[in-house]
Order: structure tokens, then sequence, then C-alpha cells
């Protein structure tokens, strides 16, 4: 069965990508993200991530507590979340059945995959980029589907891992059909 909700006893990346955590499990969410952080809709061109150098397109070079509730307020996705307009199509926080999975855990065809190019782009900034999670949420009031992934990596003769976040989006109206109305 599908929620509409995130699942009790959901980790907090799940509460957090589902819009509705408490600061204290969205601080330390934002402070984990240590890596590159990407939001890009699915109309992303991955051509445009060979031969980065500074900055990579749709990158977001900070993500603070404020700016991750400002998100949750102007983009409406709290009060989707708040209504019960959430649906948590998946949360895979099985980082050894992701890693033995080389389609990002999602299927070739998914539209809100993270090609190659990009998953390239990540490890060669960071020293490599295993995929660790995946969530995949649909915010049926705004007709908004998203995948957040998240992606480890450890540059050579470094002590400290990197946690990077790519979301990939898409709006439209199939998005928000069938409204389950409570």
């Amino acid at each position: 069965m599908r929620l509409l909700q995130p699942a009790l006893g959901a980790s907090a990346y799940s509460a957090f990508h589902g819009m509705l955590c408490g600061p204290a499990i969205a601080a330390r969410c934002v402070d984990s993200f240590n890596g590159t952080i990407l939001f890009m809709p699915s109309t992303y061109e991955p051509d445009k991530f060979r031969n980065h150098r500074e900055r990579l397109p749709h990158e977001v070079k900070s993500l603070t507590l404020l700016k991750y509730y400002a998100l949750v307020l102007f983009s409406l996705t709290g009060l989707c979340s708040m209504l019960r307009q959430t649906e948590t199509l998946d949360a895979n926080e099985d980082a050894a059945a992701l890693a033995a999975s080389d389609d990002c855990g999602a299927n070739r065809d998914h539209p809100l995959r993270v090609h190659p190019i990009v998953i390239h782009a990540l490890a060669s900034r960071h020293g490599s980029a295993q995929l660790v999670r995946r969530f995949e949420y649909r915010f049926r009031l705004l007709g908004l589907h998203v995948c957040m992934y998240h992606f480890r990596g450890r540059v050579d003769g470094s002590q400290q891992d990197s946690l990077s976040l790519v979301e990939v989006y898409k709006f439209g109206w199939r998005e928000m059909w069938p409204m389950v109305w409570l």
C-alpha cells in the first residue's frame, strides 16, 4: 500500500524529504549534506555535466535550515504533507541493495532517474559516488513528482565521507490524478 504521509518509524531522511519534520531532525539532515547538492528538473541535459570545473548545472551551493523551511513553506510541499496528499512511492535506505543496482534504484526508463554522466561528475568531484538512499514522492496537490538520491563519496586519502543530494522533479497534471481527499 502506498502511504499518503511519511510512515511511522520512518527514518529522519524520509521525514525530511516528505516535508514533515521538526527543526532538530531537519538540522541534522541539512548538516549531513556536505557534498554536492543538485535540484534538477526532469528535463535537465546530462551533457552539460561533462567537463565541469567549478559549479555544476543546477547546483545549490549551500542548504541551510532557513532555506529548507522556506522551500517547505513556499513550494507548498509541506501543506501537501499536512493534508495527507503526499504519496510515498519509494523510501529505499538499503545501501547494499542500491549499490548492487546499476540504475540508481529505478528502472532505466524512469523519468526521474539520474543519468550516469551526472553520477560520473559527482564521482570526479568526490572520489566516488555510491548510491546509499533513494526516496520518491508525489505531492498530489501540486502535481509534483520528485526523486531524491543520496550519494556517498570519499576522496582517496580522505578520512571523511561526503554525502551528496540529487533531487530530480517533474510537474504535471497526471501527477495530480487521482486525488485522494480524506
